[in-house]
């Protein structure tokens, strides 16, 4: 295997696909980047068993494959060269690099002991394409919600469910749930998967908030993305989740508008004195007023934001962080919170995504 390449382009290749390189392994291949090349297609693979990242460059080069550590992405970015050089011994894996005035020699594996990364094909279950803008965003209105416990598996992770027109995406740690959904492009399939968060953190990464397709698919159990050569694989969860429309109030005594910025910003002053672990500010709304107050033994604070609301009287006590959460994402001016009484659960939704909803339990004091 030879290869030359512009330095910028490996190193951002290598950059991408690190991200699945894995701390800890007892697997010494998984510690390192699979680089396999056809003669004009160079690809980048690198996999953690539950996330993996692929790249290809379009280039010209001596066909072959080996797999380089982790330690290759530092090599790659440090080169004082506009160029790199690779040349892979193909009886050891010895691969010579060199860029400028350095020169290093690092100890390769036999690609054959690496995994595959799963292939888009008819054995599909479920094939359809979203714009990378709108699945960036669905996630980033959900993936904050899920649970950081492993007790309960399934809440770690996000709900996909896909109609004839449309994806929901759904998340709950069960003190909260936020569900929305975005057009997809769909032959008419139908069928719902479960995708854990922390893998899906990287798909807000690597994607671009663009405007571009990506091919979304589930092969068994790996759900694979790939946009603009890029690619992105994920195992699923087996965990069967429990059905949202259940929890979701479906009659309301009240409903609050308020500007976006105001809400976040008193409640952010509110959290600083926001009392135990449960981060307690309460909040009531009357005469088109809200009175968001908290105490603690550091002290109290009162505030008053204006509201337009319409229904009855509300006061309900809330967990600060879950409210700051959702508003720190919310892209509309204003929201609106529907108020289903006194210590119920109250729906907080962007004015500007309306099908996104975000249920937050009370806190009974």
């Amino acid at each position: 295997m030879l290869i030359n390449i512009q330095q910028k382009d490996l190193a951002e290749s290598l950059q991408l696909v690190s991200r699945a390189i894995p701390s800890k392994t007892p697997l010494s291949e998984l510690e390192g980047v699979l680089l396999t090349g056809d003669g004009e297609k160079l690809s980048l693979f690198a996999t953690n068993l539950e996330m993996g990242l692929k790249t290809e460059l379009d280039i010209e080069h001596k066909a072959g494959s080996v797999v380089l550590p982790g330690k290759i992405v530092e090599i790659i970015r440090r080169l004082p060269g506009e160029t790199v050089v690779l040349k892979v011994n193909t009886e050891n894996f010895l691969t010579e690099i060199t860029s400028g005035t350095a020169e290093f020699q690092v100890f390769g594996l036999n690609a054959a002991d690496y995994p595959s990364f799963p292939a888009f094909s008819s054995e599909c279950s479920i094939r359809f394409s979203v714009k990378s803008e709108d699945l960036r965003r669905v996630l980033k209105q959900t993936i904050f919600s899920v649970s950081q416990e492993d007790l309960s598996p399934a809440f770690t992770g996000i709900l996909f469910t896909l109609s004839e027109k449309d994806l929901q995406l759904a998340s709950s740690d069960t003190f909260r749930l936020a569900v929305t959904s975005c057009p997809v492009k769909n032959r008419g399939e139908k069928g719902s998967f479960l995708v854990p968060a922390r893998t899906l953190q990287e798909v807000i990464r690597v994607f671009p908030a663009s405007e571009e397709e990506i091919q979304v698919a589930v092969l068994q159990n790996q759900l694979l993305l790939n946009c603009n050569n890029i690619y992105f694989s994920s195992r699923l969860l087996t965990e069967k989740y429990p059905d949202v429309k259940r929890v979701i109030p479906q009659k309301f005594v009240g409903r609050a508008v308020v500007e976006t910025a105001a809400m976040l910003q008193a409640i952010e002053r509110a959290a600083i004195l926001s009392a135990g672990e449960n981060n307690i500010v309460s909040f009531t709304i009357a005469d088109n007023i809200m009175h968001v107050r908290a105490s603690s033994k550091y002290g109290i604070i009162q505030e008053k934001i204006p509201v337009a609301l319409e229904g009855e009287e509300v006061k309900v006590s809330l967990n600060s962080r879950f409210v700051l959460d959702m508003l720190r994402i919310v892209e509309g001016n204003n929201c609106v919170l529907e108020l289903t009484g006194s210590d119920s659960p109250v729906i907080i939704r962007d004015n500007l995504h309306q099908d996104y909803l975000y249920l937050v339990l009370p806190i009974k004091l």
